[in-house]
């Protein structure tokens, strides 16, 4: 009886730690990366008509749909979605599509009372997902003067090819120059990167709840276009990122699948395997390397009950943003607390802000009871976008004819 037992248990250990093992040499290749990182297969919502956004709720006429070229020649599908100022003021819901040329669409990108931002989504899904609609409406009603361009990647939604770090980057660059193209001037132009945790979605027809383990891009590509622009001299008017990550490789010896399971965590036991399967990610959005260098305003937001990213994450961040590589006050755990440099406004039940007096155009927010996928939906959050990137905030500016 006891041998059976003992016999069952080892089966049972070895099969589990064969499994595991199957999967960590499974991800150390390419092709099962890419598959892992982007989840561009889960094209959700399927079969969408992104030529007809009416079906997701937004006034007729409002949002354009087009098509961006990258460098390479890769086709790029986003929206264009109208301030609302504008779309009221000219009372575009009643005109005919015929009569919607994109001259209507570019004069509002153009108009010096209007700023644009660029949103950056997570993984998996595409710029129609629910969650993802929800936002493009909030920040139309939050902010009645600000253009969105929201895209999907390539391999997402209607995008063409197949997504790599070097891919996705093309694709955020060709974004900007399409913009600029249409006389956005880079001081115009904000960045907004999210990541996503968890997916959960209903299907259209059914109760079918889906969760989806994935690994995360929206910061690291919004961070990586700053990044570059700031370089290049021209960085955009300000960097927003929301329950970031300081890179792949760190993160994927943290991430908690199911918001409690450390898939990889067990392989810190054994630093030589850690460190072969870190040398094997083709995929790195390193954007703690990057952030010290974006030269423009930026906040960092995340929930304080975010058990998918640790928190540290983007603290990490906003200590490099401040300070440097080089820093003369190292990063620690106890470091946000204890730099009596750090100004902390806490505003009770809602959110604690942080801001550094050498850089006070970056800000760290930690949402009290946020988590990682619901960021987006506390009213704190549009405050700090509308601040940080200087837009008309509500109840700034009155509704008028164009």
């Amino acid at each position: 009886m006891v041998a059976n037992i003992v016999h069952q248990f080892v089966l049972v250990t070895t099969a589990i730690v064969a499994g595991y093992a199957a999967i960590v040499l499974f991800l150390s290749f390419p092709a099962p990366q890419r598959w892992a990182v982007y989840l561009h297969w889960v094209n959700y919502p399927f079969f969408t008509d992104f030529a007809t956004p009416e079906y997701f709720g937004f006034g007729h006429n409002k949002v354009r749909n087009v098509q961006i070229t990258a460098e390479d020649g890769a086709s790029i599908g986003a929206w264009h979605f109208l301030p609302s100022h504008y779309f009221m003021g000219q009372q575009l819901r009643y005109r005919s599509k015929e009569n919607m040329q994109d001259a209507i669409y570019d004069l509002a990108l153009g108009n010096p009372d209007y700023d644009t931002v660029i949103y950056f989504h997570g993984n998996a899904g595409n710029r129609a997902a629910p969650w993802r609609v929800d936002l493009y409406k909030k920040i139309g009603d939050k902010f009645p003067n600000v253009n969105v361009i929201a895209i999907d990647y390539r391999g997402f939604g209607d995008s063409k090819g197949t997504p790599s770090e070097e891919g996705l980057r093309m694709d955020a660059r060709a974004t900007w120059d399409w913009l600029r193209e249409r006389g956005v001037p880079n001081d115009r132009i904000s960045i907004i990167g999210h990541s996503l945790g968890e997916l959960h979605f209903a299907l259209y027809k059914g109760a079918i709840d889906v969760i989806l383990i994935m690994f995360f891009v929206g910061t690291g590509i919004a961070t990586s276009l700053a990044y570059e622009l700031s370089r290049d001299g021209n960085p955009p008017k300000a960097l927003i990122l929301k329950a970031a990550y300081s890179s792949l490789p760190t993160l994927l010896f943290e991430y908690r699948a199911l918001k409690y399971i450390p898939f990889f965590a067990p392989l810190k036991l054994f630093p030589p395997v850690q460190e072969w399967l870190k040398s094997r990610m083709v995929h790195q959005f390193d954007s703690l390397s990057r952030i010290q260098y974006v030269d423009c305003p930026i906040l960092i937001i995340y929930g304080a009950v975010d058990f998918e990213i640790p928190g540290h994450n983007s603290q990490k961040l906003f200590h490099r943003a401040i300070y440097g590589l080089e820093a003369e006050v190292h990063y620690s755990d106890e470091w946000l607390a204890s730099d009596p440099n750090v100004k902390n406004v806490t505003i009770p039940d809602e959110v604690s802000v942080y801001q550094h007096h050498r850089n006070p155009d970056v800000k760290l927010a930690v949402l009290t009871y946020a988590h990682h996928n619901n960021v987006g939906y506390f009213d704190y959050v549009f405050e700090a976008m509308g601040r940080t990137a200087k837009w008309v905030l509500p109840g700034e500016v009155q509704l008028v004819e164009v």
